[in-house]
């Protein structure tokens, strides 16, 4: 595919019964509205059938094997226009919160604020594992955090798999983020590129792992993962423990954030193991080092690792669905819009449209007349007004011509 085929709907389309609000987010997977049918309020995703193919249903088939409250749940799901389909749409449940990182430099947590949110990802990973599902690119632009009660949420499964799903990717490694990428599936591209890598829960967990290295000390555990020599550092060099980077981190959260990062697949564990083990620290949180913000309020440290872009398997433009990133999104123009019909939000509007239309021509006729009456010939047009009549007078039988009224003519009908 050559480009990327966006929806652009403004406020007030509407689809599929919706009738969109705002423009949330966009990349190659597809453009996210909030739209609104009745009371719900929902994250309305769209994407081409031509250009996705098998990819624009991928989605939708996991969300409906999920249901926590730490995984974005399914509304509705369908294709539009109805009469010729050109997009599916997924309409899912709407989190009202901050991305991770966001949260992360707003809130400035302390161990106890990021071991409780780390659990809350792992009880949502347990979930998608129970279900047979991977996640395949958890980051932190691919978390929200709800504003009402401090939930993570896990976002946009559109490159996940499941047991049983269709074939869709024919590169060495799935769709996802370099930075994240386990140290196996590297391993695995190096020495078989032509080949096919099976990613396993482990891929997820060691993601986990790098977002929550990123959470206790600002950055990833390989700054550099996308280099040669980053590469290199993955696949055979020990991550450094959280302390290395941050004294405040206790030692019982780096712990579990390095057998995250384990070369071995096999020690990792499970998503239940690990909540396991998040569940005895918060245990022990009471102790002393655990309700102290992770950095210096006044001196703010390093921000959170920003977000990679994703790249979709079959498009060439990055992603990030941040509101931050909106104007840059913006500007960065996909190489074909359609653009969707304006829907009026409410009966009555077409009424109210019709009658102030109406009252526009109305009050056009009025000037009109009103014009007319009060209009003043210039100079010349009087002066050749003038002419014309003084020769009409002149001729017999030639009567006078139609135009400007001469002075006198005027001034009767001022009188």
């Amino acid at each position: 595919m050559t480009g990327l085929q966006v929806l652009d709907a403004p406020e007030g389309t509407l689809i599929a019964g919706y009738t969109v609000e705002q423009w949330l987010g966009a990349g190659s997977c597809g453009v996210v509205y909030r739209a609104r049918r009745g009371r719900e309020v929902v994250a309305l995703k769209l994407q081409s059938l031509e250009h996705l193919g098998g990819w624009a249903g991928r989605e939708v088939a996991i969300l409906l094997r999920l249901s926590h409250r730490n995984v974005v749940g399914f509304r509705d799901t369908g294709l539009h226009p109805v009469d010729a389909p050109e997009w599916r749409y997924l309409a899912m449940e709407y989190v009202h919160g901050r991305p991770l990182a966001q949260w992360l430099e707003e809130e400035n947590p302390d161990a106890h604020g990021v071991a409780r949110l780390a659990l809350g990802l792992a009880r949502g990973l347990e979930a998608a594992h129970a279900a047979q599902v991977l996640h395949r690119d958890i980051k932190e632009s691919n978390v929200v955090v709800r504003e009402e009660d401090g939930t993570p949420v896990l976002l946009d499964f559109g490159v996940g798999d499941y047991t049983g799903a269709p074939l869709l990717s024919h590169e060495a490694l799935p769709p996802g983020t370099p930075r994240y990428r386990s140290p196996e599936a590297l391993t695995f591209s190096r020495a078989w590129p032509l080949g096919r890598y099976q990613p396993t829960r482990g891929d997820d967990l060691y993601a986990l792992g790098v977002v929550l290295h990123g959470m206790l000390t600002g950055r990833p555990p390989f700054p550099d993962a996308e280099s040669p020599e980053g590469v290199d550092a993955v696949i055979h060099q020990p991550p450094a423990s959280p302390l290395e980077h941050n004294a405040r981190v206790p030692e019982a959260l780096a712990a579990v954030c390095l057998r995250l990062l384990d070369k071995r697949p096999d020690a990792r564990g499970s998503a239940t193991a690990l909540c396991a083990a998040l569940e005895a620290c918060l245990s022990s949180s009471g102790e002393a080092g655990w309700q102290v913000p992770l950095r210096d309020a006044t001196t703010p440290g390093a921000p959170p690792a920003p977000a990679e872009p994703r790249t979709c398997p079959v498009a060439g433009l990055a992603e990030d669905s941040n509101d931050a990133a909106a104007p840059r999104m913006r500007r960065r123009a996909p190489s074909l819009v359609v653009h969707a019909p304006l829907a009026w939000r409410r009966p009555q509007s077409r009424a109210l449209a019709h009658t102030v239309a109406m009252m526009g021509v109305g009050m056009s006729l009025a000037g009109g007349l009103w014009w007319a009456g009060t209009w003043r010939p210039s100079l010349g047009a009087t002066g050749l007004g003038g002419l014309a009549l003084e020769r009409a007078r002149d001729t017999p039988g030639q009567p006078a011509p139609r135009g400007p009224a001469a002075p006198d003519q005027a001034s009767d009908l001022q009188r």
